[in-house]
């Protein structure tokens, strides 16, 4: 796939005309807002992965030229010269003789495997022999003939089945290539889902800090005051500085997942910093029906199809092996006109201003009498058959399996983000509770925190689950192979 030059520069000139300063810092960094359809279409425009899929459908697809190649229409030239001054025991035979032949003609096969040719042959013969009438002599003919084979390769039956086998071969091959670019696709999306949860977690590390600072600069106005003893203030500010450490942890986390969509991407100019439209959550609860899921699965599941194209395969080839056991029979006949003259150019004016044809008609018939290759390729292809059909029922097998474990953990992580969402709100009455008990003097430092500790668990805890969930989601469209389909239309 070649880039999509216009697409590139309108996000070039996007990121360029959006600068973010950072508070304090004198550098700018060009920012890109962009949701999840954006970052699938780029991936497809400009993946790495996607472009070399496609060179690899567009080299397989040149196997169908080739298969073609066996109804080309050949050109054959041919010239030769003899000077025969043997002697003879024949004493009318002469001393000498020259000879001066040239030949073109077309050859091509149909078809109904039919060999047809067309030639024009052309003579010159010169002797001292008294015993010919005409020397030099042209001697001039046109000639067609025709071969068909009605035994082995019967009508063609070969040369159309092999072509077929391409066919699917190349078919198949497309598959494997739109497997590759979907999971190239699905990688950007969880590598998207990823830079969505980096921020949501470097989010609720700032505001944890904040709650810290918002503590200790409570507890240092109560220290001035005489109110709290010195442990309480310092385990308010090992309490900052472990939220700065977590924070700064963040802030790493959020570069490398920036960079390993970038990377996704294949934008090398990794000063961009990506910006998520979209937020982690769910809008339905309903669970996912297995018998729903395996139905978009098995029609659209390209090893499935796959399988199925190669179980055909093997049908094809062995009926082709069944043919090569019948002898070969050819069906052979030609038809030709000459003239002779002294003149070339009557010679050739002879051929259709007389009447001097010549007809063939024959039959040529080649059985090896053991025929032990023919047999040995026929049981083999039996065999090769079989396997291909067992193969077959062990990929819906895998199929069911695969479909009803990843329909099973997006149902299990839906039911997680309830609960989830649910300690979450307890965490945080808790500890507004705590609170208002610290404030009334009736709660202590060590509990406060812990109960802050508490609720940043609980809402890590929830967004982790949140991209649990988006990657299960992705995880059972490209198990289904129904991810490619929404942005591209799973065409190639």
């Amino acid at each position: 796939m070649k880039i999509n030059i216009n697409f590139f520069l309108v996000i070039i000139f996007f990121t360029l005309g959006n600068f973010v300063y950072a508070q304090g810092s004198e550098i700018t960094q060009p920012v890109m807002r962009t949701n999840l359809g954006q970052i699938s279409r780029l991936c497809l425009e400009n993946s790495f992965d996607v472009q070399i899929a496609q060179y690899e459908v567009d080299i397989n697809r040149t196997d169908l030229k080739a298969s073609r190649s066996i109804y080309d229409t050949n050109l054959n030239l041919d010239a030769g010269y003899l000077n025969n001054q043997h002697k003879s025991v024949y004493s009318l035979s002469g001393t000498k003789s020259t000879a001066n032949n040239y030949s073109f003609g077309l050859s091509k096969k149909i078809f109904s495997g039919t060999n047809i040719a067309v030639d024009f042959i052309g003579q010159r013969n010169s002797t001292d022999s008294t015993s010919v009438s005409i020397t030099p002599a042209y001697e001039a003919e046109a000639k067609i003939s025709l071969r068909q084979p009605v035994g082995k390769k019967y009508f063609g039956l070969i040369d159309r089945g092999r072509i077929k086998i391409t066919k699917l071969q190349i078919e198949n091959s497309d598959y494997t290539a739109l497997n590759k670019i979907e999971q190239a696709l699905a990688k950007a999306q969880i590598a998207y889902w990823n830079l969505v949860l980096k921020y949501e977690e470097h989010l609720i590390e700032t505001n944890m800090l904040k709650k810290a600072e918002s503590l200790y600069a409570l507890f240092k106005k109560k220290k001035e005051l005489g109110l709290i003893e010195d442990a309480e203030l310092f385990a308010a500010h090992a309490n900052v500085a472990k939220r700065q450490s977590n924070l700064l942890g963040t802030e790493h986390n959020l570069v490398a997942a920036n960079n390993s969509l970038l990377m996704c991407l294949h934008l090398e100019n990794l000063e961009i910093s990506l910006s998520p439209e979209e937020k982690l959550d769910v809008m339905r609860f309903e669970p996912v029906g297995t018998v729903i899921a395996l139905e978009i699965a098995f029609a659209n599941r390209r090893d499935y199809q796959q399988a199925r194209k190669e179980v055909e395969i093997k049908k094809i080839n062995l009926k082709l092996k069944e043919n090569s056991l019948w002898p070969e029979i050819d069906l052979q006949t030609s038809f030709s006109h000459n003239g002779v003259n002294a003149s070339q150019s009557k010679a050739w004016q002879d051929i259709t201003a007389q009447d001097n044809p010549e007809f063939y008609a024959g039959i040529n018939l080649h059985f090896p009498l053991e025929n032990t290759l023919a047999r040995s390729n026929r049981d083999r292809a039996r065999l090769e058959k079989g396997k291909a059909i067992i193969s077959l029922q062990k990929v819906e097998l895998l199929i069911q399996i695969g479909i009803d474990t990843c329909v099973d953990s997006v149902n299990n992580i839906l039911q997680k983000i309830k609960l989830e969402r649910e300690i979450v709100g307890l965490q945080k009455s808790k500890l507004a509770f705590e609170e208002k008990r610290f404030n009334a003097g009736r709660s202590t430092t060590d509990t406060l925190i812990r109960y802050q500790e508490d609720l940043l668990n609980a809402k890590l805890s929830l967004v982790r689950n949140l991209f649990f969930y988006k990657q299960a989601e992705i995880d059972l469209k490209l198990a289904q192979n129904s991810l490619l389909a929404e942005y591209s239309g799973d065409e190639l």
